[in-house]
C-alpha cells in the first residue's frame, strides 16, 4: 500500500511540474482596433502597440506621431553646453543663453541677429504613416501655438530620419534671433517642429490648425540672452 501511494504521489507531482512549466499564450489587444495572438513556441517577439498621439485639442491624431523630441540642447562658440530643454506640459523655464557664447551677435551696444547651435534628439516611435516625398525637415516659429497664418522659417530640408524603431537621430543647426539691447527682447524661433514632408499635407490645412498637430515632434523654448555688456 505504501508503495503504491508513494508511486500515486510521484506521478501527480511530475504531473504537476510539467504543466507549470508548459508555455503560455498571450493575447495582447490594441485599444479600438483589432486583437493580435502570438504562439511562444514560435519564438515570437511581442508586437509594439501603436498608441496614437493626441492633437491640441485632446483627440488623437489621425496619424500616429513617428517621433518624440527628445531634447534640444544649446551650444556655446567654444562647444560648450549652455542648457538644455525637455518636452514639457505647459509653459517651458527659460533657458539663459550667454551674450558672449553667442556664434555670431551684433556688436555690443547694437541691436541685431544673435546666433547659437543647437543640437535636437529625437527617437523613432512609429513607422511613417506616409512615405516623405524629398525628406523630413526641420521648422520653427516666432510664436507659441503657432498657426499657420504665422511667421514660419524651414531649418532643415530633405532630411534623412532613422527607419528602425527606437533609432535617435541627432540633427544640428543654427538657430537666430533678432535682439533688442535696450530691452533684451528676442523675436524669433520660440517653437520647433520635425514634420515629414507628405504627412504634413495629409493634415488639416484649416487656418486654425497648430502647426504642432502637423508636426511629426514639436518642443517649446523660451530663451533669454544674459550677460549683454551694453547693460
Amino acid at each position: 500500500m505504501k508503495t503504491k501511494l508513494m508511486l500515486l504521489l510521484m506521478a501527480m507531482t511530475l504531473s504537476v511540474s510539467l504543466y507549470a512549466q508548459k508555455p503560455l499564450s498571450y493575447t495582447l489587444t490594441k485599444p479600438g482596433s483589432m486583437t493580435i495572438k502570438f504562439d511562444p513556441k514560435k519564438l515570437q517577439k511581442i508586437p509594439p502597440i501603436l498608441l496614437p498621439c493626441k492633437l491640441t485639442n485632446g483627440k488623437d491624431r489621425p496619424y500616429a506621431c513617428e517621433f518624440s523630441f527628445d531634447k534640444l540642447e544649446f551650444y556655446g562658440n567654444d562647444g560648450s553646453l549652455l542648457g538644455t530643454v525637455k518636452p514639457v506640459k505647459g509653459q517651458p523655464a527659460i533657458t539663459p543663453l550667454p551674450f558672449n557664447k553667442a556664434k555670431k551677435s551684433a556688436p555690443a551696444g547694437q541691436g541685431g541677429q544673435i546666433t547659437y547651435t543647437v543640437k535636437a534628439y529625437f527617437t523613432r516611435r512609429n513607422t511613417p504613416a506616409f512615405p516623405v516625398s524629398k525628406g523630413y525637415q526641420v521648422r520653427t516659429c516666432k510664436v507659441t501655438s503657432c498657426l499657420p497664418s504665422d511667421e514660419i522659417s524651414t531649418v532643415l530640408s530633405s532630411v534623412a530620419m532613422p527607419a528602425g524603431i527606437n533609432d535617435q537621430a541627432i540633427l544640428t543647426f543654427d538657430l537666430s534671433w533678432i535682439y533688442s539691447k535696450k530691452d533684451g527682447l528676442m523675436i524669433g524661433p520660440h517653437e520647433v517642429y520635425l514634420e515629414n514632408d507628405v504627412t504634413t499635407t495629409k493634415m488639416s490645412m484649416s487656418v486654425q490648425t497648430p502647426l504642432r498637430d502637423r508636426a511629426e515632434a514639436w518642443i517649446d523654448i523660451q530663451p533669454s540672452i544674459t550677460g549683454d555688456p551694453s547693460n
